[in-house]
């Protein structure tokens, strides 16, 4: 019989055995896309150009590559963050940063992140979240900033570019992941932002980042809502649209909108189309509910629903007429057996439906992606997501187009 420590001498040996074999794997990987960024430096380097040159060229590079040269030395990180460069790169329309959605995250090794770039439609790794103290899970985000909830419960405030965070003050209510909606609204012109949440015991808070502080504006949801789904707002025109579940047993499912100035919730709900994203009664053979998920698209408000048809899942885009409160649908995602979108007839993700301009991107259970175009009515299938491998998708989705920003303040 092996002795214990013959067991774990031979253990720790081919750990280590593995852990390098990761590290040689990685180094050839990351060899052809840090090339570019060496053989810039090393040019620059041994031309030994005036300061005001080096700043002129850094400041056309592609954001990734800049992001990378950060790291050659000292000199450079302070002159790329200087507020002199941002103002000058500012000004330089032909480098202007384009959204990236969605992002991914991994939850299993290493807090790992990537995002998908449609101007080359690939995926492009990011740095991983491991600058942030503690475990940390993603919950929401706006521009290019996350809001990350810790293992203690608190909300973490990062940009994972220029890799600054903070941790926000505690909040009254319980931000418990499956009953909490944690929203995050940008204001562009004053670069401060506002976090919108909504505990599990219905108290309505808003984190402003000018005041430093939150603030309780309501205590109670409209009466007779007894439930509120996460992730599945949208901020459109001042609103905050939400998914809500009404009454007990057989329940009714529907939206309600949240004042973002006047700081009220409206006491309408919007019932959702029939069949869709319904919440199923207690006594259903499929407890729970089907996938709903709001999005604002060219300024009108719009739900990606599932509903079952012939034991097979049915997605489908709505667009919400406010002027007569009724559902218009927009498009139905293929589902049949040949279409490259069969992985969706098992479910899709409600906190992966993420928009920018005229493209919707839903992610199936299994973490397949699908990009709807808008203007076109046109379906696409996405690559695979390198995280997503074996089709385990361990993975949380940004339900938010991240847009990389070196000036982004927490």
């Amino acid at each position: 019989m092996e002795s214990s420590r013959s067991f774990w001498k031979r253990f720790w040996k081919g750990s280590s055995h593995r852990r390098n074999m990761m590290n040689r794997w990685m180094t050839r990987r990351n060899r052809k896309e840090k090339g570019t960024t060496t053989a810039i430096g090393t040019v620059l380097q041994k031309e030994k150009l005036p300061l005001e040159a080096v700043e002129r060229i850094l400041s056309q590079l592609p954001l990734p590559a800049l992001v990378r040269t950060c790291c050659v030395c000292k000199q450079w990180h302070a002159l790329i963050s200087s507020p002199r460069f941002l103002h000058a790169r500012a000004e330089i329309p032909s480098v202007a940063n384009t959204p990236y959605f969605p992002v991914v995250f991994s939850r299993s090794y290493g807090r790992k992140c990537c995002a998908f770039d449609f101007s080359t439609h690939q995926w492009q790794r990011l740095a991983p979240l491991n600058f942030v103290p503690y475990r940390v899970t993603y919950v929401a985000g706006a521009g290019g900033l996350f809001c990350l909830r810790n293992c203690f419960e608190l909300l973490v405030v990062c940009n994972p570019i220029t890799r600054q965070w903070k941790n926000l003050p505690r909040s009254t209510g319980q931000l418990c992941a499956s009953h909490s909606l944690i929203h995050m609204v940008l204001d562009v012109p004053s670069t401060s932002y506002k976090i919108i949440t909504i505990s599990g015991s219905c108290k309505t808070e808003i984190y402003d980042r000018s005041s430093q502080k939150w603030d309780i504006t309501s205590n109670n949801l409209p009466p007779g809502v007894t439930s509120i789904r996460g992730r599945t707002a949208a901020f459109c025109n001042g609103f905050l649209y939400c998914i809500v579940d009404e009454g007990m047993g057989s329940k009714l499912s529907g939206i309600i909108a949240y004042d973002l100035q006047l700081a009220m919730w409206s006491s309408m709900l919007i019932v959702l189309p029939s069949g869709f994203g319904e919440a199923r009664s207690s006594n259903s053979l499929q407890p729970g509910s089907l996938a709903a998920s709001l999005i604002e698209c060219r300024g009108h408000v719009m739900l990606v629903a599932e509903k079952m048809q012939l034991g097979a899942t049915l997605v489908s885009i709505f667009e919400l007429q406010l002027t007569n409160i009724t559902w218009i649908e927009v498009a139905t995602l293929p589902h049949d057996p040949a279409s490259p979108f069969e992985s969706f007839k098992h479910g899709l993700r409600c906190d992966g439906v993420v928009v920018h301009g005229n493209v919707i991107c839903l992610t199936s259970q299994s973490g397949d992606m699908a990009a709807l175009d808008v203007s076109t009515l046109t379906w696409t299938r996405l690559p695979d997501c390198p995280l997503v491998l074996g089709k385990n998708a361990d993975i949380d989705i940004a339900v938010f187009p991240f847009l990389p920003s070196l000036d982004a303040p927490v």
